[in-house]
């Protein structure tokens, strides 16, 4: 009879699997996608580099996992937007900010993810998840249309200009953060990340023939009732 792995074994696989994807993170986050190095991986992870090959037979494969596990949660924020019952150009508007401001939080892991050249197998899997960016974009544009808010001749291709637009954007800012020695010269480089995402959002809804959507503000105050400043009669 083929040995079966109990649960217990399953779910130290799955913990170590899972310390080895953050700690390739980690170095990522550090210097892009050429800190992953096997060794380095396992040593950041605190196991063999033998545990490492267990767990993906190859380079490649670690860093395709990678990929998959940070682009799916960057997913996984988009979905939950484009499915909020909210207007269109509202949804529009925060899948966009969340995005970018998001990216411009972790900038050297964002540059690396979104436009560091990598393995061809791990491109194919980026290629793969950018369609799927612009299918949720095209689901709030779709609803846009259907509700009147928009009107666009192919929600396909505007869905496309408008992921596309967002990565163009950052390239630079997010260029010159990775390429910028030390935590003071990436201060200094960084810009503002809220100018540079409402430059981003006018840019699109001007696309679309629409003015942005305000940024929600504050409620104003109540006043005490008769008046805070009104004089004893």
């Amino acid at each position: 009879m083929a040995y079966q792995r109990t649960p217990y074994v399953e779910s130290k696989r799955a913990e170590a699997r899972q310390r080895l994807v953050q700690a390739a993170v980690a170095l990522m986050e550090r210097g892009g996608w050429r800190e992953v190095q096997m060794s380095a991986v396992a040593a950041e992870a605190g196991l063999s580099t033998g545990a490492v090959y267990l767990h993906f037979p190859s380079k490649t494969d670690l860093l395709a996992e990678v990929y998959r596990t940070q682009a799916g949660t960057e997913l996984h924020v988009l979905t939950l937007i484009a499915e909020q019952p909210v207007p269109a150009a509202d949804r529009l508007r925060a899948g966009i900010n969340a995005f970018a401001q998001r990216a411009m939080k972790n900038p050297r892991l964002a540059y690396a993810l979104a436009l560091e050249p990598t393995d061809i197998e791990v491109e194919e899997v980026r290629l793969h998840f950018h369609r799927e960016f612009g299918v949720q974009f095209r689901r709030i544009l779709d609803s846009g249309v259907a509700a009147g808010e928009f009107t666009i001749a192919d929600t396909r291709v505007a869905a496309a200009c408008i992921f596309g637009g967002i990565v163009e954007s950052l390239m630079g800012p997010l260029g010159a953060t990775a390429l910028a020695g030390g935590k003071a010269a990436i201060a200094k480089r960084q810009p503002d990340a809220t100018a540079l995402v409402d430059g981003v959002v006018a840019f699109c809804f001007h696309g679309l023939g629409k003015p942005s959507p305000r940024r929600p503000t504050a409620a104003p105050k109540r006043r005490a009732a008769g008046g805070a400043g009104r004089a004893k009669g």
